[in-house]
């Protein structure tokens, strides 16, 4: 995982991917579990992708200081210390259909363990090959794999992003879901706040009433991604849409 917050740009172009990976396996993840374990997990963008998905997420992170940096952002909604903690937040959430991102910082494998003595078993865990400084614990590692494994032969799904360029790259079925639909990332830049929600706005009115997936993105990324002055928003667009949009800033 990553040892660095992801700058504005990379961190929501990296969500929107999550995000993707997400909704063209299940098109809303209400009342589904993800997990996602790693140093730095939770600074990936994942917790903003599976909520705007509509699920819950529990991160086992055990940089402490990274967690709390991601929290006071608005990337995670809760920073628990105990498995019981993230349980008892989790719990009610799923059951009511709400979407909530937990951290948990803990090690690894302890945790990993307890959950499978206990029958916690998510929907899907995601992991993302981004490297980090540190050298990796081979031992930790290994232990981590064989946990994994029992809470996939238990039913869990696994999805393994690979990353370039230090963001997680678009999987193959990603990329065909988007071909499918003729949408392409688009990263549109705005010079202040104000600026940036007008932009949502005529973006939200360019799309079609219809189109559930790109309209919940957009009315749902600014409250997890909030950058400070301006900022850009990146989103899925078709030629034609990216024609108008591209006209109508040449004109303003």
């Amino acid at each position: 995982m990553q040892d660095v917050l992801l700058s504005g740009t990379n961190l929501q172009r990296q969500t929107l991917r999550l995000y993707g990976e997400l909704v063209a396996r299940r098109e809303s993840w209400a009342g589904k579990l993800v997990l996602a374990c790693g140093e730095g997990v939770s600074a990936t963008g994942l917790p903003a992708a599976v909520s705007i998905a509509g699920g819950t997420t529990l991160l086992v992170d055990p940089d402490a200081a990274m967690v709390k940096a991601v929290f006071r952002r608005g990337g995670v909604d809760f920073v628990v210390n105990t498995l019981n903690e993230a349980l008892r937040v989790l719990k009610n959430e799923i059951r009511k259909h709400r979407p909530l991102s937990v951290a948990l910082v803990a090690e690894l494998q302890p945790t990993l363990a307890e959950m499978v003595e206990r029958g916690v078993l998510p929907d899907l865990q995601v992991s993302i090959d981004l490297p980090i400084d540190a050298p990796s614990d081979e031992v930790s590692s290994e232990a981590q794999a064989g946990e994994i494994a029992e809470l996939e032969q238990a039913g869990m799904e696994r999805l393994g992003l690979r990353s370039r360029e230090g963001i997680a790259a678009p999987s193959e079925r990603l990329a065909g879901w988007l071909v499918e639909r003729g949408w392409s990332e688009a990263v549109l830049e705005a010079a202040t706040s104000s600026a940036l929600r007008e932009m949502d706005a005529q973006l939200l009115a360019l799309l079609p009433a219809t189109d559930a997936l790109r309209r919940t993105w957009l009315q749902r990324i600014a409250h997890y991604q909030r950058p400070s002055a301006g900022g850009v928003r990146v989103v899925w667009l078709t030629a034609a849409e990216r024609a108008v949009v591209e006209s109508s800033n040449r004109t303003s």
